[in-house]
Order: structure tokens, then C-alpha cells, then sequence
């Protein structure tokens, strides 16, 4: 099974990913990582992507980078632990390509549903948690800002729009979860819906 879950910078996702991780390794092999990122080609690539002195970098170079890094960590990392039979949990895959290059940067649609799946192999995550928090809330939790992170208000809407898009044309897959509560609200409400997936 693998599971991600998706949101704009400062939602809470990174802490349910983590807590959902606690949660399934009572039972199962677990394979937490995030993207980009994880594997060291990954890691060099996200140190690009993120670094605040690249702000001239173009949207597609952008978006190449990141199927790129993703690429590398479905072939090393994903693939091999689901062949196994474990569960893998990402914090981010290529939903967040389509909120934050698709709708933020406006690329082309088909352009970024291709590279998607290039970059992810074809493999399509089982679930997609959207943890959606208010702008607001976001904001106040980033502390020292990526080059990701320090995108104005209208560029968060733009992304947090095509969240809900997704859900709206996913909803077998992703599924859009109010983040304006307790992280343990949030955290019971992901696993019952992990529970019924795997009866």
C-alpha cells in the first residue's frame, strides 16, 4: 500500500505523515520518506530546488527537477519496499507537482500529468491525504523560508485551489481532510479511513 499526503507549505501534513507512520509499523514494514528528497541524488536535487539564491529558476526547469528527483526515489526506494510487501508513506509526491506547478505556475496541464508519470514510474499512490488548513494558519507556522515557501498569498490560493480540484476529480483517492483541528482529530480521521481501505 502506499499512502502520501499532500498540502500547502505549513498545513500539518509532514506531523500527520509522521504520526501515521507510528501508527502502521505496530504491524506492518513501514517505508517513511519525503519528496523530493530521501535518496542522495534526491537530496542533492531538493537542495537545488529549495536554495533561495535560484529564485530566476524557470517554472518547466523547475518542474523537470522534480520528476527527476522523484524518479530516483520510486526506482531506489519505493518500488523495491513495495515488491516486498511493506506500506510506504511520502511525505508530498506528484499531486504536489500538480497544485503547486499546474495550478501555482500555470503549466500545462498535460505537460505535468506526462512528467508526473514518468517521474513516478506509473506508480499511482493508493491514498492521498490533502490536509487542508487556512492560509492564515500556514503562514504563522513556516518559520525561516525555502524558495518554495516564500511564495505570496495569491500563489497559495492558486495551490490550495488545486488541492481541492484534485479531490473533486480524485475522491476515491484523495481525500481532502479539514486541517483546522487538533493534530489528533486529524490523525483518528486518517486512520479510519487507512482502516477501511485495507478491509
Amino acid at each position: 500500500m502506499f499512502i502520501t499526503f499532500e498540502g500547502i507549505d505549513g498545513s500539518g501534513k509532514s506531523e500527520q505523515a509522521k504520526r501515521c507512520v507510528e501508527y502502521l509499523s505496530e504491524k506492518y514494514d513501514v517505508l517513511h520518506c519525503f519528496d523530493p528528497g530521501h535518496t542522495v541524488i534526491g537530496n542533492a536535487v531538493r537542495a537545488v530546488l529549495l536554495d533561495n539564491k535560484h529564485k530566476e529558476m524557470d517554472a518547466t526547469t523547475e518542474l523537470l527537477l522534480y520528476a527527476a528527483a522523484r524518479s530516483q526515489l520510486v526506482s531506489e526506494e519505493i518500488e523495491p519496499h513495495l515488491k516486498k510487501g511493506g506500506i510506504v508513506i511520502s511525505d508530498r509526491f506528484y499531486d504536489s507537482t500538480t497544485a503547486y506547478q499546474g495550478y501555482g505556475r500555470k503549466l500545462p496541464k498535460d505537460l505535468i500529468n506526462t512528467l508526473n508519470m514518468i517521474g513516478a514510474h506509473n506508480l499511482v499512490p493508493d491514498l492521498c491525504f490533502i490536509i487542508d488548513t487556512d492560509i492564515e494558519v500556514c503562514a504563522q507556522r513556516i518559520g525561516k523560508a525555502d524558495r518554495m515557501e516564500v511564495e505570496g498569498r495569491e500563489f497559495r490560493e492558486k495551490v490550495r485551489h488545486g488541492y481541492h480540484e484534485l479531490a473533486k476529480a480524485e475522491p476515491e483517492r484523495c481525500i481532502l481532510i479539514d486541517g483546522n483541528r487538533s493534530i489528533l482529530e486529524i490523525h483518528k480521521e486518517v486512520i479510519n479511513k487507512i482502516e477501511e481501505y485495507l478491509k
